[in-house]
């Protein structure tokens, strides 16, 4: 009776396994069908499930049986029958969806199946529409474009910065002491409250930053062309209300607002580069002989390499980001461009991230070897 019970408890831990294994397929291939869906792309969907979805989920726990038989023995001349022994063990897997048997057809095919639906109901009416635009020298810019995807690095180093310090300060781990009361004291169920009251006084002011922002980013996608300094503004509220967001616990993500952030920080940087470049082109000799230095692509151009250098710093999914957008705009000559931004975004936000965790082990340590040495003094 008692190895028929052991062997029901793996049936049933193998019966939860299965169950879980296929509900992470599933939210893979929802994933990837949002994606292909929402921006008409694919193969973007498909390395969403497997670059991003993949990465957020948390180790699986496998049972597995084992059954052992002992021959018996013989003692004081009598034969003891043979016993059958089942022990059961419980492992951490972390093999990828795509390793489960037809987890990659199924992917694919929700992805694609999910495009072909979106476009027979609506159409060419995407999340994202882009115009026309130029990239006039995308080799000779690449340096430029290098320097974009550090900047993006860094601007998605400190979103999530900014989300975890939200998230603390609501739950009243951080800030002074009245501060820490008074977000402890108020219940779990009215901080998203509190935070759609300070999204929406910041959007009655920064209308452009409401929703997923799709309409100001379609802006600049189709070469109208904002002042810097609104630029800036705009992605400095929008980090803030995002994080507000995250922090209070209201329903959200963060996929869109990085393309939000990305492309403010592409099409201000843009603004900045092509100042530059046209006070040295008016002002030099060499320019006037030779014609300008330097022609800088549309705004769309960097706008779309900055949207998918933060996505790819901020998720650390450089592929997904790079095809996402090559998708959007089936051009071949804004891959390298996009590929070698992304990389160095999601590089260098890596590299900030990870230096700031050591000086903060280092400053724990230093800390607790003070009290010790406090507490050792007579």
């Amino acid at each position: 009776q008692q190895q028929q019970q052991q062997q029901q408890s793996s049936g049933q831990e193998l019966s939860r396994e299965a169950r879980a294994q296929r509900n992470r397929l599933l939210l893979s291939c929802g994933a990837a069908s949002g994606l292909s869906a929402g921006f008409n792309a694919p193969i973007a969907g498909v390395f969403f499930a497997l670059e991003i979805v993949q990465a957020a989920l948390p180790p699986l726990l496998a049972a597995s049986i084992s059954e052992w038989e002992d021959d018996g023995e013989i003692t004081m001349g009598k034969t003891q029958p043979k016993t059958t022994t089942t022990t059961t063990t419980t492992t951490t897997t972390t093999d990828p969806i795509s390793a489960a048997p037809g987890a990659m057809s199924s992917i694919l095919l929700s992805s694609v199946l999910a495009a072909l639906v979106s476009r027979m109901l609506l159409g060419e009416q995407l999340a994202l529409s882009l115009s026309e635009y130029t990239l006039k020298t995308p080799l000779l810019e690449l340096p430029l474009y290098l320097l974009l995807g550090a900047m993006c690095g860094l601007v998605a180093f400190a979103f999530r910065q900014c989300s975890d310090a939200s998230t603390s300060l609501f739950k009243g781990q951080i800030g002074p002491d009245f501060v820490r009361d008074t977000f402890t004291s108020i219940p779990d169920i009215f901080k998203p409250v509190l935070g759609g009251c300070i999204c929406g006084v910041v959007g009655l002011l920064f209308p452009q930053i409401l929703f997923f922002g799709y309409e100001t980013l379609n802006g600049l996608l189709k070469n109208n062309s904002l002042p810097t300094d609104t630029l800036l503004i705009l992605l400095v509220m929008k980090m803030f209300t995002t994080a507000v967001s995250v922090g209070s616990g209201l329903v959200g993500g963060t996929f869109a607002p990085s393309l939000f952030f990305g492309a403010m920080v592409g099409a201000s940087f843009h603004n900045i580069m092509a100042g530059i470049f046209e006070t040295i082109n008016t002002n030099s000799q060499f320019s006037a002989l030779v014609g300008p230095i330097l022609d800088l692509a549309d705004v769309p151009a960097y706008a779309m390499v900055g949207a998918a250098s933060v996505l790819a710093a901020l998720f650390r999914a450089p592929l997904t980001a790079s095809l996402l957008l090559f998708e959007l705009t089936r051009d071949y000559d804004v891959i390298l461009p996009l590929m070698a931004s992304a990389g160095v975004g999601s590089l260098v936000s890596d590299i900030v991230e990870n230096k700031m965790k050591v000086l903060a082990q280092e400053k724990i340590s230093l800390s607790l070897e003070r009290d010790l040495s406090d507490s050792s003094k007579p």
